[in-house]
């Protein structure tokens, strides 16, 4: 059985034919394919092994697609469409593979599979991964050794797999429910060798994976991916001292504490990562890419203090700065964020949402306005570098009101750090399969 695993570019198809890498030529930075790359660590444990072709980063041509498919001859390719907008390049690089191996099993995992209904009738996939991917791609490729071309589907033994939807005996959606998830002690984070090889492989260039780092060489470049936009004497220092290096990214947890309406909730529950795993990772960054400051990447960060606080103390020791986002307001005391800064955190950004209560109580967030008000007020206190703009507007019970005490409101915390009062990039509320937004609006 030969396992080919590749992402899937995001946006238009004419959007999706130029290279991410290097960087430079294209208004897009590159982003590592980290959940391919986790199911091939867990693939490899026992047994499987396979290649990653990160389409979405180098945007092959159609030529180039067929050419490195042709060489591979792949049994089961897996497509991780992490973004609802991913659907052009599924539907293009599904009809490609179809044409080239018409009994290749086409599996599609991440955030698209909420649409799975529409994936499975409208393109040329065959089973969608729901959720978690390990658990359930592990299944399927026993079942796939078992079944080798898609034309021997065994509807009894796909119900039995949690996590997976599929066309059924009597061609309706089937949806088995959600994925088995792995346990905190058994995530880890992947080897970033075989995106290297990978790379060399289907790009022609290994090292083209040190240009998902980036590189500290302006100040603008600093505040945009490390300080929030704002910057402390203490940006400014880690600056100085770390001009030509590298910043990178690192997930510390997975999921989320919060039930926020507007959320499709695609992992279950909220797990963090062994403090050996991560302190590994970290001395990877910085010994072999020259990393200084670190992005935590994680949908919801600093939720579980005891893992935040020992997270913190790893990165003071290695002397790595970091900055994090997608932080709960209600999650971080003044103590927390005192403590955090003098273990190297530059910046913090929170999930803020609304200026408005009653929009905030629509979308479930479980804090109030004054809440936030707080936080930005303790980060000023303390120099630690935020952001206030991270608004989203459009849910139900949105009015112009709404939006005009959002927009004060805002205006007001941009005030209150010393910045112009003028509020930009606000978020559109988007309705996305498999959340309470969508489904409400469904119903309706």
């Amino acid at each position: 059985m030969k396992i080919l695993m590749c992402s899937v570019p995001d946006g238009s198809l004419s959007n999706t034919l130029k290279p991410l890498l290097p960087r430079g030529n294209h208004y897009q930075v590159p982003i590592q394919p980290v959940g391919i790359l986790r199911l091939m660590t867990w693939m490899e444990k026992v047994g499987y092994s396979s290649d990653i072709y990160d389409i979405n980063n180098l945007r092959p041509s159609d030529e180039e697609l067929i050419k490195n498919f042709k060489l591979t001859k792949p049994t089961v390719v897996g497509l991780s469409a992490t973004l609802s907008h991913c659907y052009p390049s599924v539907k293009r690089i599904t009809k490609i593979l179809r044409e080239l191996f018409p009994d290749v099993w086409i599996v599609v995992g991440g955030h698209l599979s909420g649409s799975a209904n529409v994936l499975l009738y409208k393109t040329e996939t065959d089973i969608c991964v729901v959720g978690d991917g390990e658990i359930p791609f592990l299944k399927l490729l026993d079942y796939f050794k078992l079944h080798p071309t898609r034309r021997q589907l065994d509807h009894t033994e796909l119900h039995q797999i949690k996590g997976l939807a599929f066309i059924d005996e009597n061609h309706k959606l089937k949806v088995t429910g959600n994925a088995e998830q792995l346990s905190a002690s058994d995530m880890q984070n992947p080897d970033l060798d075989k995106h290297r090889l990978g790379l060399q492989k289907f790009g022609g260039n290994g090292d083209l994976i040190h240009e998902f780092y980036e590189p500290i060489n302006n100040l603008l470049n600093l505040t945009e991916n490390l300080l929030q936009g704002d910057l402390y004497p203490e940006g400014l220092k880690f600056y100085e001292k770390s001009k030509n290096k590298k910043i990178g990214t690192i997930q510390t947890v997975r999921g989320c504490v919060a039930r926020c309406t507007f959320c499709q909730r695609y992992t279950k529950g909220y797990r963090v990562y062994a403090p050996n795993d991560l302190e590994s990772r970290i001395i990877e960054l910085k010994e072999k890419y020259n990393v200084r400051g670190i992005s935590l990447d994680d949908e919801n960060s600093l939720s579980n203090r005891t893992q935040a606080y020992g997270t913190a103390r790893i990165f003071k020791k290695h002397d790595i700065y970091w900055s994090c986002g997608g932080v709960r307001v209600t999650s971080v005391t003044y103590e927390d964020l005192k403590f955090y800064k003098e273990n190297n955190m530059l910046a913090i950004r929170f999930g803020i949402e609304s200026g408005s209560q009653k929009i905030l109580d629509i979308m479930e967030k479980k804090f109030t306005t004054k809440d936030v008000y707080n936080a930005i007020s303790n980060c000023k206190k303390l120099g630690v570098a935020t952001a206030t703009d991270q608004l989203m507007i459009g849910m139900p019970g949105e009015t112009k009101e709404t939006v005009i005490e959002s927009a004060q409101f805002a205006a007001s915390l941009k005030y209150l750090l010393g910045n112009d009062w003028n509020v930009s990039n606000p978020f559109l509320a988007m309705a996305i399969p498999r959340e309470h937004l969508y489904m409400n609006i469904a119903s309706k």
